[in-house]
């Protein structure tokens, strides 16, 4: 099994250093900083990162505006308390407002964009995804998911027995988790948990013949979702189900319960979006990760669905990871019916 093969940055000191940089006079946007990281997709993080950082008296997070000039919102007080300490800076504005904000914008970060090195990373293991795998169906699935308190991610793995319709056996894993959450990069957060559990499994000898992970496959902007990077990393067949589509097109409009219609990128079949059950209008999403086609994943997710939303060995590896987060770090193992969490217990070790 490989590791991630790189050095995660540390973003949220990155943006701080880029923060700094924002001279008296000036300010910069969050689109400006997430681009200095090297993706705007990561914009809505840095909006979070400015209400919620360790802010100080010397802290200058004040100078960074929405993109139309306006001020956004201010962790140490109101905007009006954000713009009176811009004007004191020099910075012009009218009614709270900057008017001329590309005159007073700065923009030249000294930046390693470590997003963009994350893309690379990416890319490297698109290459190495193959969507050639098994015909039959599986005795076992395994499923795997993660839950956060905080700053601490507890990853849960329920390997289900398709036949007996039960969990065969379980194990959670917690561990502090640092790098935020931006869409397109869900892989770097997660997968120190995954590949934590992938091992912890494999060294029990209960391994499912395949793993769905909650999240996408290949219907990803890159084409590169969690999914694929796990499979690929641990060697394992992959399926991603997730709960909204991140890259695709595909009509949803009057879909019946249980009816599953093609998700295409490129005028191909990519995956399937899937309504589940009678109750819940939205369908899952399901695609490929790594060693499986489009439409065995299909015939493997549809094989779990038995009355809810999401396939059952995803249900409860949610569940699990819920209940497992809420008490003191420690690695759960569980064999067994699923009882003790349906009345909202958690799982004996």
């Amino acid at each position: 099994m490989e590791s991630l093969a790189l050095d995660l940055p540390d973003l949220p000191t990155l943006l701080a250093d880029l923060l700094a940089q924002v001279p008296s006079g000036c300010v910069t946007t969050y689109g400006a900083l997430a681009e200095a990281l090297g993706s705007e997709a990561a914009a809505r993080w840095v909006g979070h990162w400015m209400l919620h950082h360790e802010h100080g008296p010397g802290c200058t997070c004040h100078r960074v505006v929405r993109a139309d000039g306006t001020l956004g919102k201010f962790i140490a007080g109101r905007s009006c308390d954000k713009a009176r300490r811009l004007a004191a800076e020099g910075v012009e504005l009218e009614k709270e407002r900057i008017e001329a904000i590309d005159q007073q914008s700065f923009h030249s970060f000294r930046t390693p964009r470590p997003l963009a090195a994350l893309r690379v990373a990416q890319e490297n293991v698109a290459r190495r995804i193959n969507l050639r795998g098994r015909r039959l169906m599986p005795e076992t699935v395994a499923a795997v998911d993660v839950s956060y308190s905080g700053e601490r991610g507890t990853g849960a793995y329920v390997l289900w027995d398709l036949e007996r319709e039960e969990i065969a056996w379980s194990t959670t894993f917690t561990q502090e988790v640092v790098f935020p959450y931006i869409t397109g990069y869900l892989a770097f957060r997660e997968l120190p948990i995954l590949l934590a559990l992938v091992e912890a499994a494999h060294s029990a000898h209960q391994e499912g013949d395949v793993v769905i992970v909650d999240g996408s496959g290949i219907l990803h902007p890159r084409g590169v979702g969690i999914a694929c990077h796990l499979g690929v990393l641990a060697d394992v067949p992959t399926i991603g189900v997730s709960k909204k589509l991140l890259s695709g097109q595909v009509n949803l409009k009057d879909m019946a319960p249980q009816e599953a219609r093609p998700v295409l990128l490129g005028g191909k079949r990519r995956g399937t979006a899937l309504r589940a059950t009678d109750g819940s209008q939205r369908p899952i999403f399901i695609s490929p990760g790594h060693r499986i086609g489009v439409e065995m994943a299909q015939r493997i997710v549809r094989r779990q669905l038995l009355g809810r939303r999401l396939p059952e060995a995803q249900y409860w590896a949610d569940r699990l990871s819920r209940a497992a987060g809420r008490e003191p770090a420690s690695p759960k193992t569980w064999r067994g019916r699923n009882s003790c969490l349906e009345g909202g217990g958690s799982p004996a070790s």
